[in-house]
């Protein structure tokens, strides 16, 4: 049998590693914004990459996902709760001089609930440790650092529904496992919603832009001690 002589495995890859909207975001966001890490928010600020993931495909399972979540959201209009979910829809934050309008993307807002979820994909093992601290079982500084900054992600998020004229009361946090077995291994966290947290964020990136704007650079500041790749680095 002759062969075609196509590289199907490389064709997949490309597949795979094309630039989606997210690779190709330049200006911070509510995740950056939420980095507990002082070093690197300037970073992010500054648009210095952060270095490749450690697992090959990045975020491309976590956009993959939220991709199936959104089109199952279309496919269940006819579900009260969904009726007028409001999925990935641009929110401003605020603006910066001199760097521009900074916005997010919720991943999904139920208006009639005054309700905000945000998806994030995981594994058994890390949300084993969320769900300690869900518990208020867990003294692991990493997962406690993870989960102050996807608290603070979705407050910013919050923040800025709040500011379009959407209210929202509270807020769920909905972990997927990339290697779960079934429903057991998807770990909710719900509270309410804080705008002094956000608030508190948004003035500490202002405070940092004047800095880094007067002259200061982002390997000036310390980094985080439970920040993972500062204590790699030993940068922390």
């Amino acid at each position: 049998m002759a062969m075609s002589g196509l590289k199907i495995k490389e064709l997949s890859i490309g597949l795979f590693q094309s630039e989606t909207d997210r690779d190709r975001q330049r200006k911070v966001g509510a995740s950056q914004i939420s980095d507990p890490c002082t070093r690197h928010l300037a970073m992010a600020i500054m648009g210095d990459k952060q270095g490749p993931s450690k697992y090959w495909l990045g975020g491309k399972i976590g956009t993959a996902v939220h991709g199936l979540l959104e089109d199952s959201i279309e496919k269940s209009r006819d579900v009260p709760e969904f009726a007028d979910a409001v999925v990935e829809q641009k929110i401003t934050l605020g603006e910066l001089p001199e760097y521009g309008v900074i916005s997010s993307k919720p991943d999904l807002v139920l208006p009639a609930q005054k309700h905000l979820v945000d998806w994030k994909t995981s594994t058994r093992a890390k949300t084993k440790k969320i769900q300690k601290w869900i518990d208020g079982e867990s003294t692991d500084a990493s997962i406690n650092y993870t989960m102050q900054k996807y608290i603070g992600q979705t407050q910013l998020y919050a923040w800025g529904c709040a500011q379009g004229g959407t209210e929202i009361e509270t807020i769920s946090l909905v972990f997927i496992n990339r290697d779960g077995t079934n429903e057991v291994d998807v770990v909710e966290y719900t509270y309410e919603y804080d705008e002094q947290i956000a608030l508190a964020l948004w003035n500490r990136l202002v405070a940092l832009w004047d800095e880094l704007k007067e002259g200061s650079h982002p390997q000036s500041y310390s980094g985080n001690a439970d920040c993972y790749n500062c204590s790699m680095n030993g940068l922390s």
